[in-house]
């Protein structure tokens, strides 16, 4: 899945409060004097991202192996991670077969047309692209698709809505400052590398509170506790009281050396023209018949000459040899896998418990696109029903625009209750306090709801960290075990929950694969 619009710009105000505890300058000059060195960094970092895509996408390319012999190498899952696999695998001249539960392939990667007028393209999944996600934009480079660029030439701004009014972003980054203190006091006690279940750098007592817990603690209330707990809520999936303290904590980073390096976080600017799904299908086409989709992972057996899965398909259960394996699917539908395979007991714990978000999505149609006429470019946060909204519709064509509404926790439960149209005629009256006139714009138009936590083939949104989960189990998700590797989004750790984290641990194990094999590669393709 995606992540949100209005999560990033929040992400900003907090590093801009906190960046601005070290500096003597006044706190409204420092965020003034951002806005320009903000803007030259979103066009430096999309000139830099596009470099290294075309410089992904050329090492692309690679000599030819012999193809081994049998069934070397098996793939469970048809998303972005196990596709991603199968393509550079591929690549390299080694044949995977590749399982997918579902009639299709794409995974959390699914675009809607011919819904909306106007040929308009929403996504049902994962949507937005950081100029900084590379392997994606290297992958849909290779694939010869074009990505639009949506914050280009856009200067409406965005909203926040809490307590009857709406806020101004310097209103946020002041009110932010003592949060900002209290997060520099508690990062200064980490250690300075990763934070996993092999290395807890000092962070056990922390990852041990809740968001809420935190809070608490540090006496943080009124509108700035609410637009905190939407904002956690909806980017991340669950609830903050059932979130670890450190998703907060360290949102914001520890790696900023530069006084303005804090405006130039995560933009989630790129979208694929057409639909994201036009590179999952890509990649499908490719691989050709290597997918076999309509078949299930029943069970995984090891022995020491390899693995024998069971896959149902149309009923029957039969056999499938590998010596190598690569499992691409959520751990919510691993965890119903029986696996008799010696494993670690942190990797037996990560796949039994490991959280995912409880996200949903909600696409409203309007005949016109009325937060424009309130210079706004649709991306709202606020703490009425709808917690989250932006624009789905930009750079497409058409008078009428689309507004996505995302919601998480309690909210992404309760969405899928009800018909669509109820829970659109729900959303457009809160949103209609915030941009008056959509709800006199939804005549004639459309709704559709995507309900991820009630899907069957993914039970959740993307992974999300509960209290204890950092030092617990951050990092076991990714771990190959013997023959046995493991992809997906989960399998990430700076990206986790994005769909360039899919794409990197899909070919982080495509390359652990291939070193196995001895296939030598004369350029690296990640």
């Amino acid at each position: 899945m995606g992540r949100t619009p209005l999560f990033r710009l929040f992400q900003r105000a907090a590093r801009i409060a906190r960046a601005s505890l070290h500096d003597t300058a006044p706190l409204d000059e420092f965020y003034q004097q951002g806005r320009a060195v903000r803007a030259d960094l979103s066009r430096r970092r999309f000139v830099q991202g596009a470099g290294a895509g075309l410089v992904l996408a050329g090492c692309a390319s690679v000599p030819k192996a012999p193809m081994p012999s049998g069934d070397e190498v098996v793939i469970v899952g048809a998303g972005i991670a196990g596709l991603t696999a199968a393509y550079r695998l591929r690549q390299a001249g080694v044949r995977a077969r590749v399982f997918e539960a579902q009639n299709r392939v794409g995974g959390r990667m699914l675009s809607l047309r011919n819904h909306f007028p106007d040929g308009q393209v929403i996504e049902l999944g994962g949507e937005l692209i950081d100029s900084d996600h590379v392997r994606i934009r290297a992958l849909a480079a290779e694939l010869g698709l074009v990505l639009d660029d949506l914050l280009e030439g856009d200067t409406d701004h965005d909203t926040w809505f809490f307590d009857g009014r709406a806020i101004d972003e310097r209103e946020i980054v002041g009110a932010f400052a003592p949060v900002a203190a209290a997060i520099e006091r508690d990062l200064a006690t980490l250690g300075d590398g990763d934070i996993t279940h092999a290395d807890h750098q000092n962070a056990q007592a922390l990852d041990a509170l809740s968001i809420a817990q935190w809070l608490d603690r540090n006496q943080v209330s009124g509108w700035l506790r609410k637009l905190i707990g939407v904002a956690y809520t909806t980017e991340m999936g669950l609830e903050i009281d059932q979130q670890s303290a450190l998703n907060l904590l360290t949102f914001i980073g520890t790696e900023d050396k530069d006084r303005f390096a804090v405006f130039g976080t995560s933009d989630e600017r790129f979208h694929v023209r057409g639909g994201n799904d036009l590179i999952v299908h890509g990649l499908g086409d490719r691989l050709g018949d290597a997918i076999e989709t309509g078949s299930v992972l029943e069970s995984v057996r090891g022995d020491a000459t390899g693995y024998t899965l069971g896959i149902r398909r149309d009923g029957a259960t039969r056999d499938v040899r590998a010596r190598q394996v690569i499992l691409a699917l959520p751990f919510t539908l691993l965890r119903q896998v029986r696996i008799d395979v010696a494993l670690p007991a942190v990797k037996r714990r990560a796949i039994d418990t490991l959280a995912y978000g409880s996200n949903a999505k909600l696409m409203i149609g309007y005949d016109r696109r009325v937060w424009r006429e309130h210079q706004a470019n649709g991306a709202a946060m606020s703490d009425l029903a709808f917690q989250t909204t932006w624009e789905t519709t930009r750079k497409q064509p058409g008078r009428g625009g689309v507004l996505t509404n995302f919601t998480g926790g309690r909210h992404g439960i309760e969405l899928g209750q009800g018909t669509p149209r109820q829970q659109a005629d729900i959303a457009t009256a809160a949103i209609d306090k915030v941009f008056p006139g959509v709800a006199a714009a939804r005549a004639g138009a459309r709704e559709v709801r995507f309900h991820w936590p009630s899907h069957p083939w993914t039970l959740g949104s993307y992974a999300c960290l509960r209290p204890g989960d950092w030092t617990g189990l951050r990092g076991a998700m990714g771990e190959r075990v013997g023959n046995l590797h493991f992809a997906g989004e989960h399998c990430a750790l700076d990206t986790q929950g994005f769909m360039e984290g899919g794409c990197e641990s899909g070919e982080a194990a495509a390359q652990a694969v291939l070193a196995d094999l001895g296939v030598v590669r004369t350029r690296e393709a990640a």
